[in-house]
């Protein structure tokens, strides 16, 4: 019996041996990312693993950070990734839901994207057998369609085009679900698209259970062709159908926005409950507008009332805000303005995770709270220096000034209000750090050396004070070197204000700042008086060209010249202005599409060799602070 056991023994091993050898999943690599299965599907446990290209951080803030974004239905979902580090090696494990068919990567680091040269890091999920689930083609067309919010990714729009057409083969179904999306693509093909709508519309008269989302496709897709007679006819159309639906709720928010002073507006309000009366972001948004627009007209009790009825935290937050920051900005019912100014922080230190929108991960909803905070608790902070409560002010604004979003002007009223309490040392010491943060607004310097003043001898002063500056320049730099970016520079050929043309390419060997603005952009406008320090202080380097890039206005071409050239002859701004194009038919211009710009104030450094070096969105609201980032971009891109 034993020596029968070890053939036994021997063809169990051999079996073992077999299974052992069977080819394992190598996974696959995209880009720096690699992703531990091949196939991936839904309900799987992956691992990742992305690779750093800048040496291993020193700073918590310098770490790559990463989001997984989720695909399903027609919905893209983030969620942060747990990233452990080891090197320059970043890893971290997901769950797959069971409902998602397509998934996306970010990874960013310095705050800059890695968008592996713009193609992403992006896949579909798969069945069995190794093919791609019906519907991941159009909801990755659906991410790249917007792809400057989800990793700064590009594809061409026909490819687009195509991968919402690979599924519509494979499901006709897709194609009520896509078909605005897919129709603002093709638009431009106005044959194709008028015939893909017409299709939709004699599918819709044969369907007796249309939703109100169906409805409202139909009138996106009708709108988007300018078939203007049967969107009209949609839009009379759905509230009917659906009386307390979306489209009727955003009716009255349209109505309100367009009634003029709060006693049209509280009508318009009044008629929304009788007839709809839902809590929805309508609800909402018209509260919000009928609360500040009270308060423009000085009935704080009544904007107080419909600022209590909003539901969202944030929102509610942020109406208390205004309110308070109105008053204390007019000095006038101190008391009122503390009181609505504690209730938006109180609101803040109450926002939980169930308060956080699915379309923003855990990070993302962090930042906005934070970045909320420090307004509120500005506004707070500025209402008890007002009221000669010097102690509660710095309370709150050393508050302010701990937030990432922290800025000059918060960093020089916390030393404004120390030096006034005459803690001198503190000043001192917290002036010199946000100085030597390049946080030092000229007015900071002034309360630095009064704080220095106050605490000794002063021959020294001047010394240390160039030694802060220059590490606040230096770190400027830095922090701005890490940003720097190389990608294509879209060509373009515009018309100034004179009628001359202008062509990016015959500037080549200059460093060219291009601003994208419009006049009815307020941060855009706010951003000129920096804008112009940085057009002076380069004014005889025939190396360095400003072109201010007017675009997104609604007006005439004749009434849209006249206000542009006004604006800035009454401003006095030594601006090169050229008129971005408008796209016929439609409400889209030609250069900031080409640019991907989602939001102005958005400029751009175009270093001489053709190549945006960097781009940078919104304003901080330091004219100084910007004038120096300008100078600096312009620096760094020479090399």
């Amino acid at each position: 019996m034993k020596k029968l056991a070890l053939p036994a023994l021997a063809l169990c091993a051999a079996l073992t041996s077999c299974e052992n050898n069977e080819p394992e999943d190598q996974g696959k690599d995209i880009g720096a990312l690699h992703i531990s299965k091949e196939f991936p599907q839904p309900g799987d446990d992956i691992k990742i693993s992305y690779t750093a290209k800048d040496s291993i951080p020193q700073a918590e803030d310098e770490k790559v950070k990463g989001t997984v974004n989720f695909m399903t239905g027609n919905g893209i979902y983030p969620q942060d990734l747990e990233l452990k580090d080891s090197a320059n090696m970043y890893s971290s494990s997901i769950k797959i839901p069971d409902t998602v068919t397509a998934i996306s990567f970010q990874f960013k680091q310095y705050g800059i994207e890695d968008s592996n040269k713009k193609d992403g890091y992006v896949l579909p999920l798969y069945d069995e057998e190794g093919n791609a689930l019906t519907g991941s083609n159009a909801q990755i067309a659906n991410l790249y369609s917007q792809g400057d919010r989800y990793g700064n990714i590009e594809m061409p729009e026909d490819s687009i085009t195509s991968k919402f057409e690979a599924d519509f083969k494979k499901d006709p179904q897709l194609e009520k679900r896509w078909s605005s999306n897919y129709v603002s693509l093709i638009k431009s093909d106005k044959e194709k698209a008028t015939a893909f709508v017409e299709k939709q519309m004699t599918a819709a008269k044969d369907n007796d259970s249309l939703t109100e989302d169906d409805y409202t496709n139909l009138y996106r897709m009708n709108s988007i062709v300018g078939n203007k007679e049967a969107a009209d006819s949609l839009q009379n159309l759905i509230p009917e159908k659906f009386p307390k639906g979306t489209m009727a709720s955003q009716a009255f928010y349209s109505k309100m926005y367009q009634a003029k002073g709060a006693t049209e507006k509280e009508k318009v309000f009044e008629d929304y409950q009788d007839k709809i009366g839902k809590d929805n972001m309508f609800r909402d948004y018209m509260l919000s507008m009928l609360a500040t627009e009270l308060a423009a007209e000085d009935d704080i009790d009544k904007a107080e009332e419909y600022a209590s009825k909003i539901n969202m935290k944030m929102r509610s937050a942020s109406v208390y805000n205004s309110i308070a920051w109105k008053l204390a900005e007019e000095d006038k019912e101190l008391d009122k303005a503390q009181k609505l100014s504690k209730k938006s922080l109180d609101l803040m230190d109450n926002i939980d995770a169930k308060d956080k929108p699915n379309t923003q991960s855990a990070s993302q909803h962090s930042s906005n709270i934070d970045y909320s905070k420090a307004m509120y608790q500005d506004t707070y902070a500025t209402i008890m220096y007002k009221q000669d409560q010097l102690k509660e002010a710095i309370k709150y604004q050393e508050m302010a000034t701990k937030s990432k979003m922290a800025d000059a002007e918060i960093a020089e009223k916390y030393i404004q209000y120390l030096v006034e309490d005459k803690q001198y040392d503190v000043a001192k010491e917290k002036a010199s750090a946000f100085i030597a943060e390049n946080k030092g607004s000229e007015k900071l310097k002034e309360y630095y050396k009064e704080a220095y003043t106050a605490t000794g001898d002063t021959s020294g002063f001047e010394e240390e004070l160039a030694m802060l500056e220059e590490k606040g320049h230096a770190k400027a730099k830095s922090d701005l070197k890490k940003k720097m970016i190389d990608e294509e520079a879209s060509k373009f050929k515009l018309k100034d204000l004179e009628g001359n043309e202008v062509a990016l390419s015959e500037l080549k060997g200059k460093t060219v700042i291009l601003d994208f603005w419009a006049t009815w952009c307020g941060p855009c406008k706010s951003s000129f008086p920096g804008m112009q320090k940085a057009v002076v202080a380069n004014q005889d380097n025939p190396n360095v060209k400003f072109l201010f890039i007017d675009t997104w206005e609604r007006q005439a071409p004749d009434a849209r010249m006249k206000e542009v050239t006004e604006f800035i002859e009454s401003n006095e701004y030594d601006f090169h202005v050229l008129m971005d194009e408008k796209v016929e038919d439609s409400n889209d211009f030609k250069v900031v599409d080409a640019y991907g710009v989602s939001g102005i104030p958005t400029k751009f450094v175009v270093g001489p060799d053709g190549r945006i070096k960097f781009k940078s969105v919104g304003y901080n609201g330091n004219p100084d602070k910007l004038a120096e980032e300008i100078e600096i971009m312009i620096e760094l891109a020479k090399s």
